[in-house]
């Protein structure tokens, strides 16, 4: 009667192959999501790192932005005084020659930090024979003096 197999036996038998058949598909459902898992973690890295590089980004051109805008109000500022101050050395006279005047000297004036700064033509500030920064004013008083720049001036 051995070879008779027991009815509980058969049923543990295939209870248990039907068991093995389940946690191998039990495994490849969670290898398969872990893999999904994973490929969804790489993705939302990658997301978070163009985030990253756009704020960053956009952080940039936006104090750029305001940097330039600085920028052009200040040499707008500094326009307008040297204008003021050519205007009151050339006694309120010829504001239309001022645009060529302009042109030839915005270059030996510098705006750092806040502050108007006289250059020479290599970028080094201007000092007067006293050893103190030349001020816009002497400037505009030194132009008065030179030959090119002396022919926008009435006096």
């Amino acid at each position: 009667m051995e070879s008779e197999k027991n009815p509980d036996q058969l049923d543990y038998k295939t209870l248990l192959a039907n068991a093995k058949q389940a946690l191998k598909l039990e495994y490849h459902k969670s290898t398969a999501l872990a893999s999904q898992l994973q490929a969804v973690k790489t993705q939302l890295q990658q997301v978070q790192a163009e985030n990253k590089t756009l704020r960053e980004s956009a952080y940039e051109d936006v104090i750029k932005h305001f940097e330039a805008r600085t920028q052009a109000a200040e040499a707008l500022a500094v326009k307008t005084e040297v204008r003021q101050r050519f205007l009151e050395a050339n006694g309120c006279n010829d504001d239309q020659s001022f645009d060529t005047l302009w042109d030839s000297i915005k270059n030996k004036i510098q705006i750092l930090d806040g502050e108007v700064r006289i250059v020479a033509q290599n970028g080094t500030p201007q000092f007067t024979l006293t050893g103190s920064r030349i001020t816009l004013r002497d400037f505009i008083q030194s132009l008065k003096q030179d030959p090119i720049s002396g022919k926008f001036f009435l006096n």
